[in-house]
Protein backbone atom coordinates (compact mmCIF):
# COMPACT_ATOMS: atom_id res chain seq x y z
CA UNK A 1 0.00 0.00 0.00
CA UNK A 2 2.70 2.38 1.13
CA UNK A 3 4.63 1.91 -2.28
CA UNK A 4 1.00 2.50 -4.12
CA UNK A 5 0.63 5.94 -2.66
CA UNK A 6 4.96 6.51 -3.27
CA UNK A 7 4.10 5.50 -7.15
CA UNK A 8 0.60 8.27 -7.14
CA UNK A 9 2.37 10.63 -5.19
CA UNK A 10 5.33 10.49 -7.83
CA UNK A 11 3.37 10.84 -10.61
CA UNK A 12 1.33 14.49 -9.21
CA UNK A 13 4.91 15.69 -9.16
CA UNK A 14 5.82 14.71 -12.32
CA UNK A 15 2.77 15.92 -13.55
CA UNK A 16 3.18 19.05 -10.99
CA UNK A 17 6.70 19.82 -12.69
CA UNK A 18 5.15 19.44 -16.33
CA UNK A 19 2.73 21.83 -15.77
CA UNK A 20 4.19 24.66 -14.27
CA UNK A 21 6.55 25.55 -17.02
CA UNK A 22 3.66 24.52 -19.95
CA UNK A 23 1.18 27.05 -17.71
CA UNK A 24 3.55 29.66 -18.87
CA UNK A 25 4.79 28.50 -22.24
CA UNK A 26 0.78 27.70 -23.23
CA UNK A 27 0.23 31.22 -22.20
CA UNK A 28 3.19 32.88 -24.12
CA UNK A 29 1.78 30.88 -27.33
CA UNK A 30 -1.65 32.16 -27.11
CA UNK A 31 -0.53 35.55 -26.90
CA UNK A 32 1.33 35.32 -30.45
CA UNK A 33 -1.90 33.39 -32.02
CA UNK A 34 -3.97 36.00 -30.94
CA UNK A 35 -1.57 38.97 -31.83
CA UNK A 36 -2.46 39.46 -35.29
CA UNK A 37 -6.23 38.46 -34.42
CA UNK A 38 -5.94 41.62 -32.06
CA UNK A 39 -4.33 43.65 -34.13
CA UNK A 40 -7.32 43.23 -36.64
CA UNK A 41 -9.96 43.91 -34.35
CA UNK A 42 -7.95 47.12 -33.63
CA UNK A 43 -7.74 48.21 -37.08
CA UNK A 44 -11.59 48.25 -37.32
CA UNK A 45 -12.20 50.16 -34.14
CA UNK A 46 -9.57 52.58 -34.55
CA UNK A 47 -10.22 55.39 -32.06
CA UNK A 48 -10.57 58.66 -33.28
CA UNK A 49 -7.81 61.33 -33.07
CA UNK A 50 -9.61 64.15 -30.56
CA UNK A 51 -7.85 68.23 -30.30
CA UNK A 52 -7.37 67.07 -26.69
CA UNK A 53 -4.89 64.38 -27.84
CA UNK A 54 -3.21 66.18 -30.40
CA UNK A 55 -2.99 69.40 -28.45
CA UNK A 56 -1.10 67.04 -25.23
CA UNK A 57 2.37 66.80 -27.46
CA UNK A 58 2.62 70.58 -27.16
CA UNK A 59 1.37 70.98 -24.26
CA UNK A 60 4.45 69.20 -22.73
CA UNK A 61 6.91 71.04 -24.54
CA UNK A 62 6.21 74.39 -22.72
CA UNK A 63 6.41 72.09 -19.02
CA UNK A 64 9.20 70.65 -17.57
CA UNK A 65 7.64 67.22 -17.07
CA UNK A 66 9.34 64.73 -14.90
CA UNK A 67 9.90 61.29 -16.29
CA UNK A 68 9.43 58.27 -14.07
CA UNK A 69 11.39 54.86 -14.79
CA UNK A 70 8.47 52.68 -14.60
CA UNK A 71 10.36 49.70 -13.63
CA UNK A 72 12.03 50.96 -10.51
CA UNK A 73 8.23 52.92 -10.20
CA UNK A 74 5.92 49.90 -10.47
CA UNK A 75 3.02 51.44 -8.07
CA UNK A 76 3.29 54.63 -10.37
CA UNK A 77 0.38 55.56 -12.07
CA UNK A 78 0.32 58.43 -14.21
CA UNK A 79 -2.54 60.86 -14.88
CA UNK A 80 -3.08 62.57 -18.64
CA UNK A 81 -4.75 65.81 -18.90
CA UNK A 82 -6.61 64.45 -22.07
CA UNK A 83 -10.83 64.61 -21.93
CA UNK A 84 -12.28 61.84 -22.60
CA UNK A 85 -9.16 59.51 -22.72
CA UNK A 86 -9.13 56.31 -21.24
CA UNK A 87 -5.46 55.02 -20.79
CA UNK A 88 -6.34 51.33 -20.70
CA UNK A 89 -7.82 51.27 -23.86
CA UNK A 90 -4.86 50.05 -26.69
CA UNK A 91 -3.54 53.84 -27.93
CA UNK A 92 -1.85 52.78 -31.39
CA UNK A 93 0.36 49.35 -32.36
CA UNK A 94 4.10 48.93 -32.14
CA UNK A 95 5.29 46.63 -35.18
CA UNK A 96 8.63 45.49 -35.88
CA UNK A 97 8.96 43.28 -38.86
CA UNK A 98 12.54 41.77 -38.07
CA UNK A 99 11.62 40.59 -34.74
CA UNK A 100 8.23 39.61 -36.46
CA UNK A 101 6.35 41.87 -32.97
CA UNK A 102 3.69 43.01 -32.53
CA UNK A 103 2.62 44.73 -29.41
CA UNK A 104 -0.60 46.97 -28.28
CA UNK A 105 0.46 50.28 -27.35
CA UNK A 106 -0.73 51.73 -23.74
CA UNK A 107 -0.90 55.26 -22.63
CA UNK A 108 1.04 55.53 -19.10
CA UNK A 109 3.95 52.99 -18.32
CA UNK A 110 2.13 51.36 -15.38
CA UNK A 111 2.83 47.54 -14.31
CA UNK A 112 -0.56 46.94 -15.49
CA UNK A 113 -0.34 48.28 -19.48
CA UNK A 114 3.00 46.92 -19.23
CA UNK A 115 2.04 43.59 -18.50
CA UNK A 116 -0.48 43.47 -21.19
CA UNK A 117 2.20 45.33 -24.06
CA UNK A 118 4.21 48.23 -24.47
CA UNK A 119 3.65 51.64 -23.00
CA UNK A 120 4.39 55.04 -23.75
CA UNK A 121 6.52 56.83 -20.83
CA UNK A 122 4.42 60.04 -19.43
CA UNK A 123 5.98 63.15 -20.00
CA UNK A 124 7.47 62.38 -23.64
CA UNK A 125 5.64 62.46 -26.76
CA UNK A 126 2.26 60.70 -27.34
CA UNK A 127 2.96 58.25 -30.48
CA UNK A 128 1.70 60.40 -33.11
CA UNK A 129 4.65 61.51 -35.16
CA UNK A 130 5.50 65.39 -35.61
CA UNK A 131 8.02 67.59 -35.44
CA UNK A 132 10.23 68.01 -32.39
CA UNK A 133 8.61 65.05 -30.69
CA UNK A 134 10.26 61.84 -28.87
CA UNK A 135 7.82 59.08 -28.22
CA UNK A 136 9.00 57.11 -25.98
CA UNK A 137 7.78 53.42 -25.37
CA UNK A 138 8.49 51.17 -22.26
CA UNK A 139 8.39 47.33 -22.80
CA UNK A 140 9.77 44.73 -20.31
CA UNK A 141 12.81 42.27 -21.50
CA UNK A 142 10.66 39.25 -21.26
CA UNK A 143 7.94 38.29 -18.85
CA UNK A 144 6.58 35.20 -17.84
CA UNK A 145 4.10 35.48 -20.32
CA UNK A 146 5.59 37.01 -23.33
CA UNK A 147 8.75 37.49 -24.91
CA UNK A 148 7.91 41.16 -24.93
CA UNK A 149 11.65 43.33 -26.03
CA UNK A 150 13.44 40.27 -25.38
CA UNK A 151 14.77 40.00 -28.58
CA UNK A 152 14.52 44.09 -29.02
CA UNK A 153 18.51 44.53 -28.84
CA UNK A 154 18.80 42.50 -32.41
CA UNK A 155 17.76 45.51 -34.04
CA UNK A 156 20.39 47.34 -35.89
CA UNK A 157 20.67 50.72 -38.01
CA UNK A 158 18.27 50.78 -40.68
CA UNK A 159 15.73 48.45 -39.56
CA UNK A 160 11.85 49.23 -39.36
CA UNK A 161 9.72 49.96 -36.80
CA UNK A 162 6.43 50.96 -37.38
CA UNK A 163 3.81 52.56 -35.26
CA UNK A 164 -0.17 52.08 -36.23
CA UNK A 165 -2.46 54.47 -34.70
CA UNK A 166 -5.22 57.27 -34.50
CA UNK A 167 -2.36 59.19 -37.51
CA UNK A 168 -1.90 56.65 -39.96
CA UNK A 169 0.91 54.12 -40.50
CA UNK A 170 4.30 55.70 -39.70
CA UNK A 171 7.35 54.34 -40.38
CA UNK A 172 10.77 55.13 -38.12
CA UNK A 173 13.85 53.46 -38.96
CA UNK A 174 16.48 52.79 -36.28
CA UNK A 175 19.38 54.75 -36.23
CA UNK A 176 21.44 53.46 -32.97
CA UNK A 177 21.18 51.81 -29.36
CA UNK A 178 22.49 53.29 -26.49
CA UNK A 179 22.64 51.99 -22.86
CA UNK A 180 22.20 54.35 -20.01
CA UNK A 181 21.67 54.67 -16.66
CA UNK A 182 17.72 54.88 -15.11
CA UNK A 183 18.29 58.20 -14.13
CA UNK A 184 19.83 59.85 -17.53
CA UNK A 185 16.62 60.81 -18.99
CA UNK A 186 18.56 63.84 -20.83
CA UNK A 187 18.65 60.66 -22.79
CA UNK A 188 15.51 60.60 -24.29
CA UNK A 189 14.78 64.33 -24.40
CA UNK A 190 13.16 65.80 -27.57
CA UNK A 191 15.06 67.23 -30.32
CA UNK A 192 14.23 69.98 -32.21
CA UNK A 193 12.96 69.92 -35.55
CA UNK A 194 13.39 66.08 -35.58
CA UNK A 195 10.32 63.23 -34.76
CA UNK A 196 11.88 60.49 -33.09
CA UNK A 197 10.24 56.92 -31.23
CA UNK A 198 12.70 56.02 -29.13
CA UNK A 199 12.33 52.11 -27.37
CA UNK A 200 13.76 51.56 -23.91
CA UNK A 201 14.03 48.35 -22.14
CA UNK A 202 16.21 46.61 -19.14
CA UNK A 203 19.19 45.54 -19.79
CA UNK A 204 21.28 43.25 -19.74
CA UNK A 205 18.59 40.37 -20.69
CA UNK A 206 19.40 38.45 -17.69
CA UNK A 207 19.04 40.23 -13.93
CA UNK A 208 19.96 41.74 -12.07
CA UNK A 209 18.77 44.52 -14.81
CA UNK A 210 20.34 47.56 -13.47
CA UNK A 211 20.66 49.51 -17.04
CA UNK A 212 18.12 50.58 -19.75
CA UNK A 213 18.82 49.91 -23.01
CA UNK A 214 17.60 52.96 -25.81
CA UNK A 215 17.01 51.84 -29.26
CA UNK A 216 16.66 55.61 -31.18
CA UNK A 217 14.42 56.11 -34.57
CA UNK A 218 13.58 58.63 -36.79
CA UNK A 219 10.96 58.74 -39.01
CA UNK A 220 11.32 58.45 -42.29
CA UNK A 221 7.65 58.41 -44.11
CA UNK A 222 5.16 60.43 -44.81
CA UNK A 223 1.48 59.78 -43.77
CA UNK A 224 0.42 60.02 -47.62
CA UNK A 225 2.39 57.20 -48.23
CA UNK A 226 0.79 55.07 -45.17
CA UNK A 227 -0.77 52.68 -48.15
CA UNK A 228 2.19 51.17 -50.06
CA UNK A 229 3.54 51.00 -46.04
CA UNK A 230 1.24 47.96 -45.51
CA UNK A 231 2.19 45.92 -47.86
CA UNK A 232 5.93 46.31 -46.77
CA UNK A 233 5.13 45.13 -43.31
CA UNK A 234 3.33 42.11 -44.70
CA UNK A 235 6.73 41.46 -46.91
CA UNK A 236 9.14 42.18 -44.05
CA UNK A 237 6.92 39.88 -42.04
CA UNK A 238 7.17 37.00 -44.66
CA UNK A 239 11.30 37.03 -44.95
CA UNK A 240 12.10 37.37 -41.22
CA UNK A 241 11.33 34.30 -39.37
CA UNK A 242 10.71 34.38 -36.22
CA UNK A 243 12.36 31.23 -34.15
CA UNK A 244 11.45 31.77 -30.60
CA UNK A 245 7.99 31.74 -31.90
CA UNK A 246 7.94 28.23 -32.85
CA UNK A 247 10.62 26.99 -30.68
CA UNK A 248 7.85 27.66 -28.35
CA UNK A 249 5.02 26.03 -30.28
CA UNK A 250 7.05 22.95 -30.33
CA UNK A 251 7.88 23.04 -26.75
CA UNK A 252 3.74 23.89 -25.43
CA UNK A 253 2.59 20.56 -28.13
CA UNK A 254 5.35 18.17 -26.55
CA UNK A 255 4.60 19.32 -23.14
CA UNK A 256 1.03 18.35 -23.14
CA UNK A 257 1.56 15.17 -25.10
CA UNK A 258 3.80 14.58 -22.16
CA UNK A 259 0.73 15.61 -19.55
CA UNK A 260 -1.94 13.67 -21.55
CA UNK A 261 0.43 10.46 -21.54
CA UNK A 262 1.49 10.96 -17.34
CA UNK A 263 -2.40 11.74 -16.92
CA UNK A 264 -3.45 8.30 -18.81
CA UNK A 265 -0.74 6.67 -17.04
CA UNK A 266 -1.54 7.45 -13.40
CA UNK A 267 -5.48 6.72 -14.35
CA UNK A 268 -4.35 3.10 -15.51
CA UNK A 269 -2.45 2.56 -12.69
CA UNK A 270 -5.33 3.69 -10.12
CA UNK A 271 -7.79 1.61 -12.04
CA UNK A 272 -5.18 -1.58 -11.64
Amino acid sequence: MKKRTRIVVGYIFVLFGIFMPLLAFTIMSYREISADREYRSFKEKLPKLTESIKSYNDSIKSVNTSIIDPFENEDYIGSYPIEGLDTDEVFAYLIIPKLDLKKPIYLDASSKHLNLGVAQIEGTSLPLGGKSTRSVLAGHRGYWEDFMFYRVDELEAGDSIFIDGRTGLLKYEVVDKEIINPSEWDKILPIEGKDILTLLTCHPKRPPRPKRLLINAKRVLEEKETKNSHEKITKEDIKNFNYLKYITYIITIIGWIFMVFFIFKLIKFLKA
